[in-house]
């Protein structure tokens, strides 16, 4: 009868989890927050020229955005900073405007400003334009905030902290009370429960902290404004969920009946939903997906690692693991499809995988992911029975090697993700270079390369060596256009500057050239070496 009763119990307290995180879900599907806050059209355009003066600078955004404090900038190209007389945001928060104080003279200008997103993460913004006779933005500052630095750095050792929390905490409990409920009452598991939750209460505090000072400028600007607009974020009022719930538990861990566990159960899905929204599952793209497929990768993870941690720092004996595996695996699978699900958006092309410090990471996490698998089932053909007919723990003097190498795996595993986490997907931070050959005949071939095939400023060179001695024969000319059916840009003109290499080879490069817009670009070359005009074209995708 009292079995029934655990069972009902038990399958009543996973209700509430699951009611618990639809719930959450639901709460963040109504507005969801982007970690990618990006520019829809800008006015001027990047890279674009106008005759007068603007009147205002726009950008209209694909989210709800506020306005960094003191960061709205205007700068000329001697490094001038111009004021504005109105910064405001409209559309809803969609669109920000800023509004010169007085009109500009001709010369090319940098506006920047940084936006915070619904979940707190800070956004550079830039435009760069010409005004009047100039057109010419090879003198234009660089956008002084667009490099974050060392700062999203800060943050991987609070996320070591949260997620390593996360499996000491939720983690271990979940499988505590589904696999080996004798271990809820016992000394150990309370001590490593309370460890967990300290540290998840230290890690998210960090997060906060470190949120509001890429807001303030720096960890000695740290501003109650700032502050304020992180608790106020849905990603702030999940962390205070988490954290408060955290707290409870530690000074009464869960396994000491049904209010415990209840609250146990409640603080394992506020430092899931926290641990989501806080990573790339607070994206709006291919919502409600990234959420989703993040929240249950969360999930999966730390019932899977706090279980491999409650064998070494829980278990005094080593259990029979039979029951364990089949709990782990159905897990392990939840890992790998949400993780697989994951790769698919945040990676792309596949040769991301290998140029970028995202790609690389999720390399090494999932290389340490298999050899913990392979770790793990070692151990189970090890102990998968116990003694007396497989019902009792097996005696053993000293913790197994085998599983102490899972559990040091297991850590690694969570280092890796804090890094992963911490730095831009590879998707946005892919790049490689554009390089072809075009041959008009007659031993005319000219080496075309494009530095990068992301957007923006760009740098374009054609390089050309003549055969023979060139004697009275007229300087070869290159000419090179852009154009883009997707982007209804029929002529975009790149300005060259010709230089000659000690070795004779003539080389022609770009002056500020800025591809305005991801999608296909044509490049067309004409080249006019003494024998009549030729053109040539290729064809490359921008990101």
């Amino acid at each position: 009868m009292s079995r029934s009763r655990d069972r009902s119990m038990h399958r009543a307290a996973c209700l509430g989890f699951l009611v618990w995180l639809v719930v959450s879900a639901s709460t963040v599907w109504a507005a969801p927050a982007s970690a990618h806050a990006s520019v829809v059209s800008s006015s001027p355009g990047d890279g674009s020229r106008v005759e007068v003066s603007p009147a205002l600078l726009s950008f209209e955004l694909n989210e709800v955005v506020g306005v960094v404090e003191g960061s709205p900038q205007l700068i000329d190209h001697d490094g001038v900073r111009h004021p504005f007389s109105a910064v405001r945001l409209e559309n809803s928060g969609r669109r920000l405007v800023l509004v010169p104080a007085d009109g500009l003279t001709d010369g090319a200008y940098l506006a920047t400003a940084r936006v915070l997103s619904a979940d707190t993460h800070v956004v550079s913004l830039s435009i760069r334009f010409t005004v009047g006779s100039v057109t010419g933005l090879g003198n234009v500052p660089d956008d002084p905030g667009a490099d974050a630095g060392t700062a999203q750095f800060l943050g991987i050792p609070s996320k070591w902290a949260t997620y390593l929390g996360v499996a000491l905490s939720a983690g271990l409990f979940v499988v505590a009370r589904w696999v080996w409920p004798n271990v809820l009452g016992g000394r150990r598991f309370r001590f490593v429960y309370r460890v967990g939750a300290t540290l998840l209460v230290a890690g998210l505090v960090g997060r906060v902290v470190l949120l509001a000072a890429q807001q303030s400028g720096g960890l000695s600007g740290i501003s109650g404004s700032a502050v304020a607009a992180v608790a106020s974020s849905r990603l702030g009022i999940a962390i205070a969920a988490a954290v408060m719930l955290s707290l409870a538990c530690g000074i009464r861990p869960p396994g000491r009946g049904r209010g415990s566990d209840a609250t146990g159960y409640l603080q394992a899905a506020s430092a899931i939903v926290a641990v989501t929204l806080g990573g790339h599952g607070g994206s709006t793209e291919r919502w409600p997906v990234s959420f989703l497929g993040t929240g249950v990768h969360v999930y999966a993870g730390a019932i899977w690692l706090g279980g491999v941690l409650l064998l070494v720092l829980v278990q005094e004996q080593v259990p029979p693991l039979r029951r364990w595996h089949g709990f782990a695996a159905g897990h392990v699978a939840l890992v790998a499809i949400t993780g697989i699900l994951l790769a698919f958006i945040q990676v792309d092309p596949v040769g991301a995988l290998i140029s970028t410090v995202y790609g690389s990471t999720l390399t090494v996490k999932v290389s340490v992911a298999v050899l913990t698998l392979i770790a793990g089932s070692l151990a189970y053909r090890r102990f998968s029975v116990g003694s007396a007919g497989g019902t009792e723990p097996l005696p053993v003097r000293r913790r197994p090697r085998i599983l102490v190498a899972e559990a040091a795996l297991a850590i690694v595993i969570l280092a890796a993700t804090s890094v992963l986490t911490s730095v831009v997907p590879a998707k946005d931070s892919y790049t490689t270079n554009v390089r072809t050959a075009l041959d008009f005949g007659a031993s005319e071939v000219l080496d075309v390369e494009i530095d990068s095939v992301r957007r923006g400023a760009r740098s374009l060179t054609v390089r050309y060596r003549p055969e023979g001695a060139t004697g009275g024969a007229p300087m070869p000319d290159v000419g090179v256009e852009l154009s883009s059916a997707e982007a209804n840009i029929a002529r975009l003109p790149v300005e060259l500057r010709t230089t000659m290499s000690a070795d004779g080879e003539l080389v022609w490069d770009s002056d500020g050239l800025i591809v305005p817009v991801a999608g296909q670009w044509k490049v067309t070359v004409r080249f006019e070496g003494g024998r009549g005009p030729k053109l040539a074209s290729f064809y490359y995708e921008a990101l």
